[in-house]
C-alpha cells in the first residue's frame, strides 16, 4: 500500500511566510496596487492570496529552505512506497512553483481563489488527493492538529512547548525536526545595527565645529539628538531589508541577513518598525522643531530610497552621501548651533566620496553580473564610480585648504597654521581607503571599516591631537 509524506511550506520547509513576504514585494514593485490590497480581504482570506499571487509572482530559487526539513525529504524519497506532496495555505500557483523547483514533490496543494487550505480544509485536500491512503505530515503551528489528527505520523518543525503538550495528546509516532535557531534578542540586535549608530555622531558636528560643545544643553541636546537618529537608523535598517529580501538573498553577504536568511520572521520586522518610529518621535518632541523637520525628511527620503531611488544611477550615491549631511543639518537644529558653509562644502564632497567605495565595492562583487542587483549599474561602470569617488575625496581636501585661507578659521583657532598638518592626514586615509577598495580588501561599508580599522583610529587620534594644538 502507497504511503504519502505531506509536508507544509511556510515557516515548514521554508524559513519565511510567503504572505507576508509577498505583500512587502507588492509594496515595493507595484505601491498603488498595494493600497488596493486591503479591500481584496472584504472578499475573504482565499481571495487576498489570490489576487496577491496574480500580481506578485516568487523567485523559488532565492527562499531560504529549511535544510533538516529538506533532508529529512530526501531520506523518505529513497523509499519507493512513499509519495511527496507539498500542501499549503499560500496560493496554488506559488506551491506548484515551489514543487517544481526543489524536485520533491509528486503533487502539490495549494489555496485557490474559492478555498483557503488551512486546518480542517487542508485535510479535506489532502484526502481528496491521496484516497485512503496513510500519509505523515510535516507541519509547524497549532492549526496542523486537525490534520495530525488524521496521519499515522507526526512530523513537527521546531514546536513551541504548548505544541508539543498537544502533539502528545495524540499519542502517535513522533519525530521532532529542530534547526540551530539563534536567540531571537541576538537576532533583533544584529539587524537593527547598533555598530552602525556611530555615523549619528555627526549631529554632533556643528557644536564641535563651531567651539560650542562644552556647553551642557548642547551636550544633552546632542544626546537626544543622537538617540534619535539611532531610532530612525533603526528603523530605516529593518524598512529596507524587509523591501530588499529578493536582491539580499542573490548577495553574497547580505543573504546572510537575519530577514533575508529567514532566521528572523518577517512578522517580527513588521512589530519593530511602530516600536522603532516610535522611539524616534519621543527623543524629536524632545528638541526643538527644526530637528523634527530634518529627521522627517531622513525618514522620507530613505523611504523613498528604498522604494525607488536605489535603482537609479548615480542619485543612489549622491541620496547616501545626503544621509549623513542630514545628521549633521540636525544636530545644528538641536543644538541651535549654525552650519558653516566650510563644513558642509567639506561633508558634502567627502560624504559622496565614501558612499561611491560603499557602490564601487558592490560592484566588483558582483563579477559574474553582468548587472548589480536591486541597481541600476553594470559591471562596465565600476572604473566610472571609481573616478567619482576619488575625485570627490581628494576635492574635499582641497576645500580644507581653502578654509584655511579663510578669516573664519581666524576667528576661531589661536594657531590655524597648524591645521594644515590635518591635511596629509586626510589625504593619507581617503588614498589608502581607495586603495584597499581597489585591491577588495575593505568591507562593504567603509564607516564599518574605519570602526574596525587601527590606521583609521590613530588618524583621528592625530586630527584631535591636530586641532587641539591649533585651538
Amino acid at each position: 500500500m502507497r504511503h504519502y509524506v505531506v509536508c507544509d511550506l511556510d515557516d515548514c520547509l521554508i524559513k519565511t511566510d510567503l504572505l507576508y513576504e509577498q505583500w512587502l514585494v507588492l509594496l515595493k514593485s507595484k505601491p498603488l496596487v498595494f493600497l488596493q490590497s486591503p479591500f481584496w480581504l472584504v472578499k475573504g482570506r482565499s481571495y487576498f492570496k489570490f489576487k496577491l499571487s496574480q500580481h506578485a509572482p516568487i523567485s523559488p530559487n532565492l527562499l531560504p529552505y529549511r535544510e533538516e526539513v529538506v533532508q529529512f525529504l530526501k531520506t523518505s524519497k529513497t523509499d519507493k512506497n512513499n509519495q511527496l506532496v507539498l500542501a499549503s495555505a499560500s496560493p496554488e500557483t506559488w506551491v506548484k512553483d515551489i514543487s517544481l523547483h526543489t524536485g520533491l514533490f509528486e503533487s502539490a496543494l495549494g489555496s485557490s481563489q474559492e478555498s483557503n487550505l488551512k486546518g480542517a480544509a487542508k485535510y479535506k485536500a489532502i484526502r481528496s488527493s491521496i484516497g485512503e491512503n496513510t500519509f505523515t505530515y510535516i507541519g509547524d503551528h497549532t492549526a496542523d492538529l486537525e490534520i495530525w489528527k488524521h496521519s499515522s505520523k507526526v512530523v513537527a518543525v521546531n514546536p513551541s512547548v504548548s505544541l508539543r503538550s498537544k502533539i502528545a495528546l495524540l499519542a502517535k509516532p513522533t519525530d521532532i525536526i529542530t534547526d540551530k535557531k539563534r536567540s531571537t534578542w541576538n537576532l533583533t540586535v544584529k539587524q537593527i545595527r547598533p555598530h552602525q549608530w556611530i555615523k549619528n555622531v555627526l549631529v554632533f558636528l556643528p557644536a564641535f565645529a563651531g567651539h560650542k560643545l562644552v556647553s551642557a544643553d548642547n551636550i544633552q541636546n546632542g544626546l537626544l539628538a543622537f538617540a534619535g537618529f539611532s531610532f530612525a537608523a533603526s528603523f530605516v535598517y529593518v524598512l529596507n531589508d524587509l523591501l530588499d529580501l529578493k536582491a539580499d538573498r542573490n548577495h553574497h553577504t547580505k543573504k546572510r541577513r537575519p530577514f533575508a536568511s529567514g532566521d528572523l520572521p518577517i512578522k517580527w520586522g513588521l512589530l519593530l518598525l511602530p516600536s522603532l518610529l516610535a522611539g524616534c518621535g519621543t527623543m524629536a518632541a524632545l528638541l526643538p522643531t527644526d530637528f523634527a523637520i530634518w529627521i522627517s525628511v531622513y525618514l522620507i527620503l530613505n523611504l523613498a530610497y528604498s522604494l525607488y531611488l536605489k535603482q537609479s544611477v548615480v542619485v543612489d550615491i549622491i541620496i547616501l552621501s545626503m544621509m549623513y549631511t542630514l545628521r549633521i543639518f540636525a544636530g545644528s537644529a538641536a543644538t541651535s548651533v549654525p552650519i558653516s558653509e566650510w563644513l558642509l562644502s567639506f561633508s558634502t564632497l567627502f560624504f559622496f566620496s565614501l558612499a561611491c567605495v560603499k557602490r564601487y565595492t558592490e560592484i566588483i562583487r558582483s563579477k559574474n553580473k553582468i548587472t548589480l542587483d536591486g541597481r541600476g549599474y553594470r559591471q562596465v561602470d565600476y572604473s566610472m564610480v571609481q573616478s567619482l569617488g576619488v575625485g570627490s575625496g581628494l576635492i574635499s581636501i582641497l576645500i580644507i585648504l581653502l578654509y584655511l585661507q579663510s578669516n573664519d578659521v581666524r576667528a576661531l583657532y589661536n594657531n590655524p597654521q597648524n591645521l594644515w598638518f590635518a591635511t596629509p592626514v586626510l589625504l593619507f586615509w581617503i588614498s589608502r581607503v581607495w586603495i584597499l577598495t581597489n585591491r577588495d580588501e575593505i568591507h562593504d561599508d567603509p564607516v564599518v571599516f574605519a570602526v574596525k580599522d587601527k590606521i583609521s583610529w590613530i588618524c583621528l587620534g592625530l586630527l584631535g591631537l591636530i586641532f587641539g594644538i591649533a585651538t
